[in-house]
């Protein structure tokens, strides 16, 4: 039974090393959302909506064009 155990210690190493180097890779991914990558927050989009809705609010007429995704991703 000693000889089982003794043989974890460095694949349990591994694991969790491994577990940090994927948890410090997403953090880095997601340390700022506004920088317009494909995972970030479609800040621009939001503004747009924003824009049309308080234009419309106002009664104009000539409002900008809703912004599209491109390649399913909203920048």
């Amino acid at each position: 039974m000693g000889s089982i155990l003794s043989g974890l210690p460095f694949p349990f190493s591994v694991l969790v090393g491994w577990v940090f180097l994927v948890l410090e890779q997403i953090g880095e991914s997601t340390e700022n959302p506004f920088e317009g990558n494909p995972n970030d927050v479609p800040i621009t989009q939001i503004t747009r909506n924003i824009e049309i809705d308080l234009r419309e609010m106002l009664g104009e007429t000539d409002l900008p064009p809703a912004l599209q995704p491109v390649n399913n991703i909203l920048m």
